[in-house]
C-alpha cells in the first residue's frame, strides 16, 4: 500500500525564515489589493532542506482570510543559518587576522635562524628598560656573549654546522635565564646578548657562571679549538644604575669592553665592568669604574 504524502505545514510568514527578497515580492503581488496571507503551507521536504541552510525554490500555498487560496513558487533562505554562517566567517577571518598579526610581529622582532630576539627588538627593550630602571632607581645589567673562535669552527665543520652550533649556544642562554623579563638577543654575527631588568652585577656573574658551566655540560665537540675539545664562549657582563641624562648604549660600551678582556685574558671566561656611580653630567661619566675578573671554566 503506497505511503500517503504528508500534509504541507501551516506556518506564519513572520515565524519562517524567508529571505528578505522572498518578503518584498509577496508584499508586492498582494499589496495592490488590499490583500496580504494569512498563512504559508510549505511542503515538509522543503521545510527539511531549510533546516540545514539549503536555499529551495518549490511551490507554496498561500492562503487568506477571504477563503482565497493561491498557488505559488516562492524562493526560501533561513535568515538565521545565513546570520549563523557569515557569523562564523568573520570569527575565521579574525582568527586568521590575528594569527597573521602574530607571525608578522615575530618577524619584525626575532632573528630567522636562532628564534631570539633580533638587533633592533634588543635595542628597543633596552631603551625601554633604561627608562624605567632610571625611573625606579633599580639596576640594569648586560651579557655580552661571543663564542669563542667560530670562524674556525665554520671552516672546520661547513657552515650548516656553524648554524647548529649557534642555536646550540642560543638555547643554552634562553634556557640559563628563568624570569619572564630578561631578554636573550642576537646582536649580530655570533655575538648575543642577554639583558636583565633588576640584577646586580653579582646576579649578571651568576648567570655567566651557569652558561659556562652548562655548555661545559653539554659538550658540543670542537677538536680544532685552541681553547677547549667543545664549544666556549667569552663572556662580558656590565650593570648601571641608570639616570635619564645618560644614552643606555653605555651598558653595551661596558660590557663589551668585558668581553674584550674575557678574549684578552684566554676566552671561555667572563670579565666584569661595573660603574660605581653615574651622575647626571656627561662630563663625570667616566668616574668611578671598576673592573672584576670573574669566572674560568
Amino acid at each position: 500500500m503506497p505511503m500517503k504524502p504528508k500534509p504541507p505545514r501551516q506556518i506564519s510568514p513572520n515565524l519562517i525564515g524567508l529571505s528578505l527578497a522572498v518578503v518584498l515580492v509577496t508584499g508586492a503581488v498582494f499589496a495592490f489589493g488590499g490583500l496580504s496571507p494569512d498563512n504559508v503551507a510549505i511542503p515538509a521536504a522543503i521545510m527539511a532542506d531549510l533546516a540545514t541552510g539549503v536555499l529551495r525554490t518549490g511551490l507554496a500555498l498561500l492562503s487568506f482570510s477571504i477563503g482565497l487560496a493561491l498557488a505559488t513558487v516562492l524562493i526560501l533562505r533561513p535568515i538565521r543559518n545565513a546570520y549563523r554562517a557569515r557569523e562564523a566567517q568573520l570569527e575565521r577571518r579574525q582568527k586568521q587576522l590575528e594569527a597573521l598579526t602574530i607571525k608578522l610581529h615575530r618577524q619584525a622582532t626575532s632573528d630567522g635562524l636562532l628564534g631570539i630576539a633580533n638587533r633592533r627588538e634588543f635595542e628597543r627593550v633596552l631603551t625601554l628598560e633604561w627608562r624605567r630602571a632610571a625611573r625606579e632607581r633599580q639596576s640594569l645589567s648586560l651579557l655580552m656573549i661571543d663564542v669563542d673562535h667560530f670562524k674556525i669552527y665554520n671552516d672546520t665543520y661547513g657552515h650548516l654546522e656553524g648554524d647548529d652550533c649557534l642555536k646550540h649556544v642560543a638555547a643554552v642562554l634562553e634556557e640559563t635565564t628563568g624570569r619572564p623579563g630578561d631578554l636573550v638577543a642576537r646582536y649580530g654575527g655570533e655575538e648575543m646578548a642577554i639583558l636583565m631588568p633588576r640584577t646586580e652585577l653579582e646576579g649578571a656573574m651568576h648567570i655567566a657562571e651557569r652558561i659556562h658551566v652548562m655548555l661545559a655540560g653539554r659538550a658540543l665537540p670542537f677538536h680544532a679549538s685552541p681553547v677547549a675539545s667543545h664549544v666556549t664562549v667569552s663572556i662580558g657582563a656590565a650593570s648601571l644604575l641608570p639616570v635619564r641624562n645618560i644614552e643606555p648604549h653605555l651598558l653595551i660600551q661596558q660590557a663589551d669592553e668585558g668581553l674584550y678582556a674575557a678574549k684578552e685574558n684566554g676566552r671561555n671566561r667572563t670579565e666584569a665592568i661595573r660603574r660605581l656611580r653615574l651622575i647626571a653630567s656627561m662630563e663625570n661619566k667616566s668616574k668611578g669604574v671598576e673592573t672584576a675578573k670573574a669566572y674560568r671554566a
